[in-house]
């Protein structure tokens, strides 16, 4: 199959955001327990909105709040992404074995969402 080189077109629109990879804790020598603060890793990455057809399509299981990424980095399902004051789970990655550009639904995450 043929391999489409898109970074070099897209790479202009990319923004920085942030890989936010949680870190463990510690016991002090008192036995109390230290959470850690997580670590932020920068990368480069387009963030743009879901189409309200692929909203339709997919039964209705996006909404205005998640977002599409399309980056040159590769990420795991369960991933944290940070952006303009907000936190984004990814989800599923866009099967694009043609591309040099991965691409990724991502998730608004909400703190008062159940668990």
């Amino acid at each position: 199959m043929r391999n489409f080189r898109f970074a070099s077109i897209v790479r202009k629109y990319f923004r920085p955001y942030v890989q936010v990879q949680e870190s463990e804790g510690k016991r002090d020598e008192d036995g109390v327990w230290i959470p850690s603060e997580p670590i932020l890793k920068s990368l480069q990455g387009h963030i743009q909105p879901i189409s309200a057809e692929l909203q339709q399509v997919e039964g209705g299981r996006y909404t205005k709040t998640d977002r599409m990424l399309f980056t040159e980095s590769s990420h795991e399902s369960g991933d944290i992404i940070g952006y303009q004051g907000n936190r984004y789970t990814v989800g599923t990655e866009v099967e694009r074995e043609y591309s040099d550009i991965n691409q990724y639904v991502i998730k608004k995450v909400i703190v008062s969402d159940t668990v």
